[in-house]
């Protein structure tokens, strides 16, 4: 795999988070149901990871939520790790929307940036599976999860060892995502035969 440079990832990252910034967000491609906020509604959200062969992976959880209305506001999870498989969180379920997932592999080298999980990859709409082999072809995904509002859900992860270009050179990499296509949230963002990486984080709308 080629991901050119760390110094242009750093700048394609950086262009991205300055942009959405500046701009008054459009209609996403699906906006959510805000009904968990109203009495009776799931105030609270479970989630699980399910991740085969990745124990010790430390998973995190950011949102960065743009809207018409309302201003960004930055929060993140304790990183927790992989343990038998799986990880859980418990988070007010408006935090689903818009939420990101960062994860950090034991066997990764100096990259330079945190491995993000794609919820979906360009060409691909929303239940359509994805396999690896497909995965390391694509050119855009999104990091930007269109959230949930049940209070338990249940979330595989693909996360595979690759090679990328890291911070002095080949080092050991990741790439993330899952295996169904899930709802999403803007922007499409460049990836490098797949990996989706984050230096910052990734506002979403």
């Amino acid at each position: 795999m080629n991901f050119r440079s760390t110094t242009i990832l750093a700048r394609s990252v950086l262009t991205a988070a300055v942009l959405t910034a500046a701009l008054v967000p459009a209609a996403a491609t699906a906006s959510p149901d805000r009904s968990a906020d109203r009495p009776g509604g799931a105030q609270r959200t479970t989630l699980t990871f399910t991740v085969e062969d990745c124990e010790g992976c430390e998973i995190q959880l950011a949102n960065a939520l743009q809207t018409r209305h309302t201003d960004v506001k930055l929060w993140s999870s304790k990183t927790k790790k992989v343990r038998d498989g799986q990880v859980r969180f418990t988070v007010a379920t408006p935090k689903t929307w818009g939420l990101s997932v960062t994860v950090r592999a034991p066997w990764e080298g100096q990259t330079g940036y945190l491995t993000t999980v794609a919820w979906r990859y360009n060409g691909k709409l929303q239940g359509d599976p994805v396999t690896l082999e497909e995965a390391v072809t694509r050119k855009k995904a999104s990091a930007c999860w269109e959230g949930v509002r049940r209070p338990d859900v249940t979330v595989p992860l693909v996360v595979e060892e690759v090679e990328v270009d890291g911070v002095h050179g080949r080092v050991p990499g990741s790439i993330a995502f899952v295996p169904e296509t899930q709802s999403w949230l803007h922007p499409m963002r460049e990836v490098w035969d797949g990996v989706l990486g984050s230096q910052d984080v990734n506002i979403c709308y």
